[in-house]
């Protein structure tokens, strides 16, 4: 039932020989982009219209073959295991089909970065992983062309983590993060950590949880209502276990349960 609407080639997007990561854009006109990262940078289309999708412009990045995007405000934030720190980028007025690198973060230690978050309630940002083996460096989006580095975690490598600010129910006010990875690069002890971060000075761990047979805890994300998380194994199937979604009960945030 999927119908292919429009096909834009790494060629097109000035995207060398390999795509990383993509995310989303709807300018206050109501018109919707993709941006999609790669090993030259990210690139801007305009998917407003389906069967026409259209390229807007590249922002040149660090190269590397492991970035990613995320859109705060009219602003959207890449970064790349090659280094580059943040890269921010004005997307004001992306809809007359101009987009500017308005900023470059480095700020929190190395410039690398494997992956990055934002809660957009709550208004931070979260560098994760890296090859330096980084946990989580944070950020106040306060100024949102001007990231503040606030604080770190590194008990453990993360790999990827969805954050996101409870509005209500018996966390309202939390800011709760879930980090998939483990000690060294992330495999050893793999799982899922889940932090409170509202105090950004003073985080704490309220479960670590090992889900079965578990090879690199890749990436997770929360069900619409936050009961359920949806969590990934980048190597699981090394151990002869099919490609598997793994489904954790997260409502009670102190006591996950594999269900």
């Amino acid at each position: 039932g999927v119908q292919l609407m429009s096909w834009i080639t790494l060629d097109e997007l000035d995207g060398g020989f390999i795509g990383n990561d993509c995310w989303g854009y709807t300018s206050p006109s109501g018109r919707r982009y993709a941006v999609m990262g790669h090993v030259r940078g990210c690139t801007f289309v305009e998917v407003t219209d389906p069967g026409n999708a259209q390229v807007i412009g590249m922002i040149p990045g660090a190269g590397g073959l492991w970035g990613d995007i995320k859109v705060f405000d009219q602003f959207a934030y890449y970064v790349s295991e090659s280094g580059g720190g943040i890269q921010v980028m004005n997307l004001s007025n992306i809809d007359n089909g101009v987009v500017t690198l308005a900023n470059q973060i480095f700020s929190g230690g190395t410039s690398d970065t494997h992956n990055v978050a934002i809660d957009t309630d709550s208004g931070y940002l979260y560098r994760c992983g890296g090859q330096s083996g980084q946990g989580l460096r944070i950020y106040r989006l306060n100024n949102p062309a001007n990231p503040q580095y606030v604080g770190a975690w590194n008990d453990r490598y993360v790999h990827d983590v969805q954050v996101v600010t409870y509005s209500d129910g018996p966390y309202a006010g939390r800011e709760i993060a879930f980090a998939c990875g483990g000690f060294g690069n992330g495999s050893g002890s793999t799982g899922l950590t889940i932090l409170d971060v509202t105090s950004k000075s003073n985080i704490q761990v309220r479960a670590q949880f090992t889900y079965p047979s578990p090879a690199y805890s890749h990436q997770a994300w929360l069900s619409p209502d936050r009961q359920l998380l949806f969590l990934d194994d980048e190597l699981d199937e090394g151990g002869g276990v099919p490609t598997t979604t793994h489904v954790i009960d997260v409502s009670d945030l102190d006591n996950p349960v594999h269900v």
